[in-house]
């Protein structure tokens, strides 16, 4: 039976999840949860993409911060400043990210084709962005909910392309439903294997059918 441990990770907090006992690990999936929360919040999808990949390695880091609004919670970067930060917040939290799973690779003897990031709001906002500027694609990226910022940079920093699955919800009222149609098409202008998939009915969250093609994407 899989356990979860709490362990320190390139100076992030993080909850792991192993395989089941004996198996080494053939991919690592790491979340990347929203503004004021924290990794538990998103290790809960973990046990559902076991049954589809149970040699998958589960990380979940708490963003390097105490969330601005909610100190109980953790931030990837803040989110209550005005937008020019907001949109140099990814450039400051990606070297903690980076360091992750550089670390990670090194434990494992994975490679960066065997990572998947998974992340939902302000986490997908960092997926998106930290894919992107690795020095080789990763498996690939969902991003629930998120977007991706400071699109107009993206032609001059991109140094990866990762197949992409973005999944919004139309009501969302907390990131723009067009958030995603913005992130599609600049990624797809850069080269990108881009996927956008819109949720009916679905406002800021992760809906069974959204989730199910991120399972179907993780496997393709």
């Amino acid at each position: 039976m899989a356990t979860i441990i709490r362990d320190t990770k390139a100076g992030l907090s993080t909850l792991i999840r192993q395989p089941e006992e004996g198996e080494t690990p053939d991919r690592l999936v790491i979340f990347l949860h929203g503004w004021g929360a924290d990794g538990a919040d998103l290790m809960e999808l973990a046990p559902a993409i076991a049954m589809a990949f149970p040699k998958a390695m589960f990380l979940a880091p708490d963003g390097p911060e105490p969330c601005s609004a909610n100190p109980m919670g953790r931030q990837w970067f803040p989110l209550d400043v005005d937008q020019a930060a907001i949109d140099q917040g990814p450039d400051q939290a990606m070297p903690a990210l980076d360091a992750l799973i550089t670390t990670m690779l090194a434990e494992t003897g994975l490679g960066l084709g065997d990572v998947y990031l998974i992340g939902f709001s302000q986490g997908g906002m960092m997926a998106l962005h930290v894919s992107t500027r690795l020095s080789a694609a990763i498996g690939g990226v969902v991003s629930f909910s998120g977007a991706l910022l400071a699109p107009e940079k993206l032609a001059a920093e991109i140094t990866a392309k990762p197949r992409v699955l973005l999944v919004h919800g139309r009501d969302d009222e907390v990131v723009p439903f067009q958030a995603m149609a913005i992130a599609e098409a600049v990624l797809g202008q850069s080269g990108v294997d881009v996927t956008a998939v819109a949720r009916d009915g679905l406002g800021h969250g992760i809906d069974p059918d959204g989730f199910r093609q991120a399972v179907e994407f993780i496997g393709g």
